[in-house]
Protein backbone atom coordinates (compact mmCIF):
# COMPACT_ATOMS: atom_id res chain seq x y z
CA UNK A 1 0.00 0.00 0.00
CA UNK A 2 1.45 3.44 -1.14
CA UNK A 3 1.85 5.69 2.37
CA UNK A 4 2.33 8.86 2.71
CA UNK A 5 3.69 10.32 5.58
CA UNK A 6 2.88 14.07 6.64
CA UNK A 7 4.75 16.23 8.73
CA UNK A 8 3.34 19.78 9.98
CA UNK A 9 3.65 20.12 13.99
CA UNK A 10 7.95 21.63 13.99
CA UNK A 11 7.04 24.93 11.45
CA UNK A 12 8.30 22.73 8.96
CA UNK A 13 6.56 20.44 6.14
CA UNK A 14 8.24 16.83 5.59
CA UNK A 15 6.97 14.65 3.63
CA UNK A 16 8.11 10.88 2.99
CA UNK A 17 6.70 7.92 0.58
CA UNK A 18 7.05 4.75 0.69
CA UNK A 19 4.97 1.05 -0.42
CA UNK A 20 4.79 -0.35 3.72
CA UNK A 21 8.50 -1.33 3.01
CA UNK A 22 10.56 0.12 0.71
CA UNK A 23 10.98 4.13 1.39
CA UNK A 24 10.89 5.38 -1.85
CA UNK A 25 12.23 9.31 -0.92
CA UNK A 26 11.67 12.01 2.08
CA UNK A 27 11.71 15.80 1.19
CA UNK A 28 11.95 18.73 4.47
CA UNK A 29 11.25 22.45 3.45
CA UNK A 30 11.01 25.54 6.18
CA UNK A 31 7.80 26.50 5.46
CA UNK A 32 7.30 29.31 8.14
CA UNK A 33 3.72 30.52 8.28
CA UNK A 34 3.03 29.23 4.92
CA UNK A 35 2.70 25.57 5.37
CA UNK A 36 -1.38 25.82 4.72
CA UNK A 37 -0.41 27.64 1.73
CA UNK A 38 2.21 25.34 0.40
CA UNK A 39 1.33 21.99 1.99
CA UNK A 40 -0.84 20.83 -0.88
CA UNK A 41 1.03 21.97 -3.59
CA UNK A 42 4.58 20.75 -1.90
CA UNK A 43 2.40 17.20 -1.92
CA UNK A 44 1.23 17.17 -5.13
CA UNK A 45 4.82 18.05 -6.50
CA UNK A 46 6.81 15.29 -4.22
CA UNK A 47 4.33 12.64 -5.41
CA UNK A 48 4.98 13.34 -9.56
CA UNK A 49 8.60 12.97 -8.52
CA UNK A 50 7.80 9.01 -8.30
CA UNK A 51 4.69 9.00 -11.18
CA UNK A 52 1.99 9.20 -8.54
CA UNK A 53 -0.73 11.41 -7.92
CA UNK A 54 -2.99 11.95 -4.15
CA UNK A 55 -5.64 9.07 -5.98
CA UNK A 56 -2.68 6.40 -5.71
CA UNK A 57 -2.30 6.94 -2.11
CA UNK A 58 -3.79 4.12 -0.23
CA UNK A 59 -2.85 5.07 3.84
CA UNK A 60 -1.94 8.51 4.90
CA UNK A 61 0.51 8.83 8.22
CA UNK A 62 0.47 12.12 9.75
CA UNK A 63 1.93 13.89 13.21
CA UNK A 64 -0.90 14.32 15.67
CA UNK A 65 1.72 16.83 18.02
CA UNK A 66 2.55 17.83 20.31
CA UNK A 67 4.14 20.44 18.63
CA UNK A 68 3.17 24.33 17.57
CA UNK A 69 -0.87 24.26 17.53
CA UNK A 70 -0.97 25.60 13.89
CA UNK A 71 1.23 23.39 12.07
CA UNK A 72 -0.83 19.84 14.14
CA UNK A 73 -4.35 21.55 12.50
CA UNK A 74 -2.84 22.18 9.22
CA UNK A 75 -0.96 18.42 9.09
CA UNK A 76 -4.40 17.07 10.34
CA UNK A 77 -6.96 18.97 8.34
CA UNK A 78 -4.65 18.29 5.34
CA UNK A 79 -4.48 14.39 5.69
CA UNK A 80 -8.16 13.95 6.70
CA UNK A 81 -9.60 15.78 3.93
CA UNK A 82 -7.22 14.24 1.97
CA UNK A 83 -8.03 10.23 2.85
CA UNK A 84 -11.43 11.41 2.68
CA UNK A 85 -11.18 12.33 -0.78
CA UNK A 86 -9.28 9.83 -2.18
CA UNK A 87 -10.78 6.77 0.08
CA UNK A 88 -7.75 6.48 2.14
CA UNK A 89 -6.88 5.59 6.02
CA UNK A 90 -5.09 7.65 8.33
CA UNK A 91 -2.36 6.88 10.95
CA UNK A 92 -2.14 9.48 13.46
CA UNK A 93 1.83 9.34 14.59
CA UNK A 94 3.13 11.00 17.97
CA UNK A 95 5.20 13.79 17.13
CA UNK A 96 7.65 13.18 19.76
CA UNK A 97 7.74 8.83 18.78
CA UNK A 98 8.70 10.08 15.09
CA UNK A 99 11.28 12.16 16.53
CA UNK A 100 12.96 9.20 18.17
CA UNK A 101 12.48 6.64 16.25
CA UNK A 102 14.82 6.73 13.06
CA UNK A 103 17.65 7.24 16.13
CA UNK A 104 16.48 4.27 18.42
CA UNK A 105 16.58 2.23 14.76
CA UNK A 106 20.22 3.43 13.87
CA UNK A 107 21.68 2.60 17.53
CA UNK A 108 19.87 -1.05 17.63
CA UNK A 109 21.19 -1.91 14.25
CA UNK A 110 24.59 -0.79 15.33
CA UNK A 111 24.17 -2.91 18.15
CA UNK A 112 24.34 -0.56 20.66
CA UNK A 113 20.69 0.01 21.73
CA UNK A 114 20.07 3.48 22.98
CA UNK A 115 17.28 5.64 25.43
CA UNK A 116 16.62 8.84 22.91
CA UNK A 117 14.37 11.87 24.37
CA UNK A 118 13.15 13.84 21.80
CA UNK A 119 12.20 17.01 22.91
CA UNK A 120 10.07 20.42 21.79
CA UNK A 121 10.42 24.09 23.35
CA UNK A 122 6.93 24.79 24.26
CA UNK A 123 7.54 28.26 26.18
CA UNK A 124 7.73 29.36 29.59
CA UNK A 125 10.71 27.41 30.28
CA UNK A 126 8.88 24.36 29.76
CA UNK A 127 8.90 21.40 27.15
CA UNK A 128 7.47 18.66 24.92
CA UNK A 129 9.23 15.53 26.01
CA UNK A 130 9.30 12.02 25.92
CA UNK A 131 12.12 9.01 26.46
CA UNK A 132 11.96 6.39 24.74
CA UNK A 133 13.86 2.92 24.36
CA UNK A 134 14.05 -0.32 23.88
CA UNK A 135 12.81 -3.43 26.43
CA UNK A 136 12.57 -7.00 24.90
CA UNK A 137 12.79 -5.75 21.25
CA UNK A 138 9.84 -3.21 21.73
CA UNK A 139 9.32 0.30 21.97
CA UNK A 140 8.49 1.60 25.45
CA UNK A 141 8.67 5.14 27.07
CA UNK A 142 9.91 5.31 30.58
CA UNK A 143 8.38 9.08 29.88
CA UNK A 144 5.20 9.29 28.38
CA UNK A 145 4.61 12.12 25.86
CA UNK A 146 4.11 15.11 28.18
CA UNK A 147 4.45 18.57 28.79
CA UNK A 148 6.60 19.63 31.39
CA UNK A 149 9.07 21.88 33.23
CA UNK A 150 12.38 22.25 31.96
CA UNK A 151 13.96 21.71 35.45
CA UNK A 152 11.49 18.91 35.80
CA UNK A 153 12.79 17.56 33.27
CA UNK A 154 16.12 17.91 34.04
CA UNK A 155 14.79 15.64 37.33
CA UNK A 156 14.07 12.82 34.86
CA UNK A 157 17.15 12.30 32.69
CA UNK A 158 19.53 13.22 36.05
CA UNK A 159 17.48 9.65 37.59
CA UNK A 160 18.68 7.45 34.49
CA UNK A 161 22.46 5.51 35.58
CA UNK A 162 25.39 7.43 34.40
CA UNK A 163 25.82 5.37 31.43
CA UNK A 164 22.70 4.74 30.26
CA UNK A 165 22.00 8.98 30.51
CA UNK A 166 19.28 9.24 27.18
CA UNK A 167 20.87 11.31 24.07
CA UNK A 168 18.82 14.59 23.96
CA UNK A 169 17.56 15.38 20.35
CA UNK A 170 15.43 18.09 18.94
CA UNK A 171 15.52 21.20 16.56
CA UNK A 172 16.42 23.36 19.26
CA UNK A 173 17.80 21.91 23.09
CA UNK A 174 17.15 23.95 26.43
CA UNK A 175 20.60 25.48 27.54
CA UNK A 176 20.26 23.45 30.80
CA UNK A 177 21.83 20.17 29.18
CA UNK A 178 24.68 21.30 27.83
CA UNK A 179 25.94 22.98 30.98
CA UNK A 180 25.46 19.40 32.19
CA UNK A 181 27.42 17.59 29.55
CA UNK A 182 24.47 15.28 28.00
CA UNK A 183 24.64 13.87 24.44
CA UNK A 184 23.02 15.55 22.41
CA UNK A 185 21.90 15.09 18.01
CA UNK A 186 20.10 18.33 16.70
CA UNK A 187 18.79 18.53 14.19
CA UNK A 188 17.42 15.02 14.65
CA UNK A 189 16.80 12.88 11.50
CA UNK A 190 14.12 13.74 8.84
CA UNK A 191 10.20 13.27 10.80
CA UNK A 192 9.07 11.56 7.81
CA UNK A 193 11.43 8.66 8.21
CA UNK A 194 9.91 8.21 11.92
CA UNK A 195 6.56 8.50 10.39
CA UNK A 196 6.67 5.66 7.90
CA UNK A 197 8.29 3.68 10.52
CA UNK A 198 5.13 4.00 13.35
CA UNK A 199 3.08 3.49 10.12
CA UNK A 200 3.73 0.19 9.84
CA UNK A 201 3.15 -0.74 13.90
CA UNK A 202 0.60 1.67 14.53
CA UNK A 203 -3.61 0.86 13.68
CA UNK A 204 -5.13 2.96 10.64
CA UNK A 205 -7.74 4.79 11.61
CA UNK A 206 -10.60 6.02 9.82
CA UNK A 207 -9.79 10.09 9.07
CA UNK A 208 -12.89 11.80 10.81
CA UNK A 209 -11.07 9.83 13.98
CA UNK A 210 -8.14 11.69 13.85
CA UNK A 211 -7.49 13.93 16.91
CA UNK A 212 -5.10 16.11 17.31
CA UNK A 213 -2.68 15.99 20.61
CA UNK A 214 -2.37 18.98 22.46
CA UNK A 215 -0.50 18.14 25.86
CA UNK A 216 -1.30 21.99 26.97
CA UNK A 217 -4.35 24.21 26.13
CA UNK A 218 -3.32 26.64 23.07
CA UNK A 219 -2.65 29.96 24.29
Amino acid sequence: MLTLAIDCALRRIELGLSDGHKTFGELSCDAGTRQAELLPMSVSNFLSLFGYTVKDVGLIAVTQGPGYFTGIRVGISYAASLAESVGALVVAVPTLLAMALPLLGMFKSAGVPMTVAPLIPAGRDSLYAAVYGYKDDKITASLEPSHIKTSDFMDVIAAFDADHQPILTGVTLPVEPASHDYAMITPPPLMSSGILEAARTLAPIDPAEIRAVYLREPG
